[in-house]
């Protein structure tokens, strides 16, 4: 999209640096005199370019050498004297968060110190100290490059061997094998359920980005794919400022080529990112000050339509199908698009004749109408389910999936909502002491708790009540002598998000249930009652919307379609997550430079809080609700064939419900510590080796919900007996009402005075038989607390060398490798708290709503669950390369990579659990899985095999899903990067990355 931007006033600032437990970088080099020969004993100072500030005088060891551990990343001056030599000035040395900077060879020249020899030359192109892959953007680059400026994450599009989006946020690393960690201003900004970034900073406010893609020290940790750190920006010893505007414009674009085709108008955009910042010193400027301030802000006023601009198209029951008249109903293909051909063949269950075209005897038919039902067979709430939603507005045309529209050129316009949010950024660095310096950061993001109209406006309205995000931290580096360095880093971050499904909370009377869907027949009528305890509570105490009475949810159910319907109405849901997060790092790291090593060693805990309900947006899991599938299903003995008449005629394919709305309290610990050393063997060779110990604690609720299934501890004989099908005449096969439960153990056929048929409880439990907990253990009652368990303490050794090839830092080689770990997404345990004996679920299938309540069932729990003995997701990684100074200030890294990831789960955000239970492949087709009700009754292969729960290994329980670490997969690669630095207001860059990856299986 076109950008307009507009600079008022150009900023030329430093940052100060943070980054993951480390906030600053590292600078050595060696002084030698004009023979060649080390120089031992003189005084080197770096000083400030931005500040003028100096810092603690190093002294060069015997072989010459000196070291900067815990350098704020700046350009600095190297400063170096010596009695009876002239003193010396090496200018232009860039220092960025993480680095370790090593200085070419500096000559001093004889001559008195108040002479000096001032060396003009630019920082070092390659990376001849260290061995991981890291890449950083500076500030120059993050003013000037063309992008996208919402996110700095969006700048890891110029690293080899990263793409763009994926599913790790801030961009994925090709090959896998890892999740990434997001760090600002040195600590995490991660959120603990979706492993994506809880703040998506802008890039104005940033000063620096560095992307490590893997190789990286022992003192990186938390995961094990990509590792991104921002520094905000900070003021200088000048006053410096800046004032911008960037907008969007649909009327610049080109309508897109499918909107053209369908005959759609452009979708309407109208944005504006503008901001401005002011930084320098609290003192005379350029004077000899010690406090300095940095603030900027970014306005983000919106005033969109809904739906992206895009026309809102739906498939609404019409109105002779809210009386159960579906004569003039279209018929579909199976993705629910018009055959512009009448298909009034609704099937009636209480026939045995065929209903098609061609025989319509088994169809329902009134009045001598074929396809029109009975009023005696209607079910009068299931038609005041069709008339929750508004009637079509235009006629459904051939080949489209919708008859109601709103947007685009004869409809109701879409409705647009205004929003502002603002990201502020505030930033203190004071250096109180040459030994003690301060650094204390907020930045956050702000918007207005507005209504946002949902897909049907006045239907499913939503308000996001908290849009707020915070974060901030503190940095103290304290030198307690010339070898002998300290850092220390707190910080915070918390958002609070109300989101998924329809993205809200609903704020229209119809979310109440008692709204026209008083009577509907819950499986549990109590499950919307909300504990005191939980977050959600106080939230709904607070804004109290219209489906909430102070004690529980009256929301309805969610409904299912089919896929006759093709864009099915939205459904009134509670949000996918009601929830809060909330982050605290603490890291301390000691080093010691000794002759020429520099050990260094830290601590650093990442604790976790979040509260969030069950499910994280599933319909599955938010089925406290409940959830009805009308949807046509062939397997379905009552199926009428199209989804509105399903609910006419109360007849669903599915019903679940779950017992309790349950809220997880989830925390956890993540500590870890590690020791490393950067040893320059020479002024060649540099080794990097540590070890990083690891203790992930696993993310558990600490209101003691959670639970685990043991396959071991099941038992057959505590598994109850099922309902099976009958016939009540007597007859072997049977269809309609004839058609009933039956106990298998004395031939009994189930039946309730008033009811029609007890269909509904067939594949389902009978009271009294069985045991509920039959292999599922509540956490804590001889198992740990967490529901599952990772090894104590974990190791990650790491290694790495860097080999300058010529002496003059021209050509370098590279190589390293080591184990990294991986804290894994919490979305993989959330839906744990929900299991027995916490809460359970019933999930009945093919039955009629006006049997439901009536007839007696009990409970098939399915379960999420984390393998209790799981091993922590790992990768060992391996790189090995070279780097070539080219003319130009051009740079040529050419590099092997790979990278095997071990103990993995299925995929990110658990999407690829095992089910534990699964009914095996083949079952339905077996001659002793046949319900013989049904034999004969099609000729579909399976359709006629008993209900799933009564196919299952492990009888009593539905399905099994567990989280498992037992997967796998490798990757090759061969990357290349062409840089230029930025030098006379141009750069470029080039990558390319040839890479194989082996998904083992992972899927």
């Amino acid at each position: 999209m076109p950008l307009l931007a507009v600079a008022l006033v150009p900023l030329w600032v430093v940052n100060v640096a943070a980054a993951a437990q480390i906030t600053t970088g590292t600078v050595a080099g060696t002084i030698q005199d004009s023979q060649g020969g080390v120089v031992p004993g003189a005084t080197v100072v770096l000083v400030s370019e931005a500040r003028g500030t100096r810092s603690l005088p190093a002294v060069t060891n015997a072989t010459g050498d000196y070291v900067f551990p815990n350098t704020t990343a700046d350009t600095y001056t190297v400063e170096v004297t010596m009695p009876g030599f002239r003193t010396l000035t090496r200018a232009g040395v860039t220092v960025s968060a993480g680095e370790r900077v090593s200085v070419p060879v500096l000559t001093l020249e004889p001559g008195g110190a108040q002479e000096t020899v001032t060396v003009i030359a630019e920082s070092p192109l390659l990376q001849a100290s260290s061995a991981e892959r890291s890449f950083a953007v500076t500030t120059q680059q993050i003013e000037n490059l063309p992008i996208s400026r919402g996110n700095f994450t969006n700048l890891t599009v110029f690293t080899p061997g990263v793409v763009s989006g994926g599913a790790s946020a801030g961009g994925t690393r090709l090959g896998g094998a890892g999740q990434n960690n997001i760090m600002m201003d040195g600590i995490s900004t991660m959120d603990t359920g979706s492993n994506g970034q809880m703040l998506a900073m802008n890039i104005e406010s940033i000063g620096e980005v560095k992307i490590l893609t893997q190789g990286y020290q022992a003192e990186y940790g938390r995961s094990s794919g990509l590792q991104i750190t921002a520094v905000t920006k900070s003021g200088t010893n000048r006053f410096h400022g800046s004032l911008y505007d960037v907008e969007r414009n649909s009327a610049w674009n080109a309508n897109s080529w499918v909107n053209s085709k369908n005959g759609d108008p452009k979708p309407e955009t109208k944005e504006k990112d503008w901001g401005y910042s002011i930084g320098g010193p609290v003192g005379k400027p350029g004077g000899n000050n010690k406090l300095f301030f940095f603030y900027t802000q970014e306005n983000r006023p919106r005033n969109n339509p809904i739906n992206g601009g895009n026309p809102i198209r739906l498939r609404v029951p019409t109105a002779l199908e809210r009386a159960g008249d579906f004569s003039q109903t279209l018929g579909t293909n199976t993705n629910g698009e018009s055959t512009g051909i009448l298909n009034p063949y609704i099937r009636d269950a209480l026939s045995t004749s065929p209903c098609n075209a061609s025989n319509t005897a088994g169809c329902f038919q009134a009045g001598g109408v074929v396809g029109r039902i009975p009023a005696d067979r209607l079910y009068g709430l299931g038609l005041d389910i069709l008339n929750r939603y508004p009637l079509p507005n235009t006629a459904q045309a051939i080949n489209t999936t919708y008859n109601y529209q709103m947007g685009g050129d004869g409809f109701p316009a879409l409705p647009t909502v205004e929003n502002l949010t603002r990201q502020p950024a505030i930033r203190i660095d004071y250096d109180m002491l040459s030994k003690l310096r301060l650094t204390g950061k907020y930045s956050g993001q702000r918007a207005r708790p507005i209504v946002t109209p949902g897909l049907i406006p006045g239907f499913t309205d939503v308000l996001t009540p908290y849009p707020y995000i915070t974060n901030y931290a503190v940095t103290v580096n304290y030198t307690m002598n010339p070898t002998t360095f300290i850092e220390g880093t707190y910080g915070f971050i918390r958002n609070e998000l109300t989101g998924g499904n329809e993205g809200g909370v609903l704020v229209n009377e119809t979310s109440n249930r008692f709204n026209g869907l008083a009577n509907f027949p819950l499986l549990y009528p109590d499950a919307g009652i909300v504990n005191p305890i939980y977050y959600g509570y106080e939230v709904l105490q607070e804004i109290k919307p219209p489906f909430w009475d102070g004690t529980r949810l009256n929301l309805p159910p969610v409904f299912g379609w089919g896929n006759r319907i093709g864009s099915a109405p939205p459904n009134q849901r509670f949000p996918g997550w009601l929830n809060i997060n909330r982050t605290q790092d603490v890291a301390i790291s000691l080093t010691k430079v000794m002759d020429r090593h520099t050990f260094k060693s830290g601590f650093y805990n990442n604790h976790s809080y979040k509260a969030q309900n069950t499910g994280a947006g599933g319909v599955a899991n938010l089925s406290f609700q409940g959830y009805v599938n009308f949807g046509n299903d062939t397997n379905n003995p009552l199926d009428t064939g199209f989804g509105f008449a399903n609910a006419a005629t109360g007849v669903f394919t599915q019903y679940l419900q779950a017992s309790r709305f349950i809220e997880g309290s989830m925390i956890y610990n993540n500590t870890e510590f590690y020791l490393q050393d950067n040893w320059r063997v020479n002024n060649r060779l540099t080794l990097d080796y540590g070890l990083r110990f690891t203790r992930q604690q696993p993310q558990y609720d600490q209101f003691g919900q959670m639970s685990n299934f043991f396959p071991e501890r099941w038992s057959a004989a505590q598994a109850p007996v099922f309902y099976v099908a009958g016939c009540s005449n007597g007859a072997a096969t049977c269809s309609g009402n004839v058609r009933n439960a039956m106990d298998p153990r004395t031939g009994q056929i189930l039946t309730v005075p008033g009811v029609p048929n007890t269909q509904a409880v067939i594949g389902t439990p009978i009271p009294n038989t069985g045991t509920l907990l039959n292999g599922i253990v509540h956490a804590g009652d001889g198992i740990a607390k967490t529901g599952y368990e990772w090894p104590a303490i974990v190791v990650g050794p790491r290694f790495g060398l860097a080999y300058d090839l010529t002496g003059t830092q021209s050509l370098v080689l590279r190589a390293g490798g080591g184990l990294f770990f991986d804290r894994p997404d919490g979305n993989t345990v959330f839906s744990i708290p929900g299991n027995p004996p916490m809460a359970t679920s019933r999930d009945l299938r093919n039955g009629q709503l006006q049997t439901v309540g009536t007839a007696s069932g009990v409970d098939v729990p399915a379960l999420v669950v984390f393998q209790y003995d799981a091993k922590v997701p790992a990768s060992w990684q391996w790189q090995g390369g070279v780097q070539m100074a080219l003319p130009w200030a051009t740079s040529l890294d050419v590099s092997y990579v790979g990278n095997r990831g071990v103990n993995r789960l299925g995929s990110f955000q658990g999407g690829s659990t095992v089910n534990l239970n699964a009914v095996d492949f083949g079952a339905a087709y077996l001659p002793q899985n046949q319900d013989p009700t049904l034999a004969g009754s099609t000729a579909v292969p399976g359709a006629t095999a008993f209900t799933q729960n009564l196919l299952r290994p492990y009888r009593g329980l539905s399905t099994i899903n567990q989280n498992t670490t037992d997967f796998w997969d490798l990757y090759h690669s061969l990357q290349t990067s062409l840089n230029r630095r930025f030098r006379n207001g141009f750069s470029f860059g080039a990558n390319y990355t040839w890479g194989i990856s082996f998904t083992g299986n992972t899927g």
